[in-house]
């Protein structure tokens, strides 16, 4: 199955989710650079990629991934995965790229993430003003 690409509705202000339906391969690896480069044009600081749907990725697939993670953390931009298949996930497992890459089980498990990291950066921006 080719791989479709989709914008969530509902966003939050600065991050975008990409959701991910069929195969992540050499075929459709460079569709998915172009639509992240586009969806990063202006404004946004976290990209979350849905692989909910995700059913096979190759080499290709995980290289694409890993390129977008270094250009977007050049970026400032926060990259992350949800919803990894049970296959997908073993496929990064195998290439021992999860410690690497930051991957949630759900939107909820990400939404807690992301809250701790602005909470940390509220802090330290206070603890800074009052020196």
């Amino acid at each position: 199955m080719a791989l479709q690409v989709t914008k969530a509705s509902g966003e939050s202000q600065g991050a975008i989710t990409l959701v991910l339906e069929g195969s992540l391969d050499s075929n459709s690896s460079g569709q998915l650079d172009k639509e992240i480069d586009d969806a990063c044009s202006g404004g946004v600081r976290t990209l979350v990629l849905d692989m909910r749907e995700v059913s096979f990725i190759s080499s290709a697939g995980i290289g694409v991934i890993i390129k977008a993670k270094e250009s977007l953390k050049k970026r400032n931009i926060e990259s992350t995965l949800i919803h990894l298949q049970p296959q997908v996930r073993r496929v990064f497992e195998i290439m021992q790229l999860l410690p690497t890459l930051n991957v949630f089980a759900s939107r909820s498990e990400l939404d807690d993430y992301l809250s701790k990291i602005q909470v940390r950066i509220i802090d330290e921006g206070s603890s800074l003003s009052m020196q």
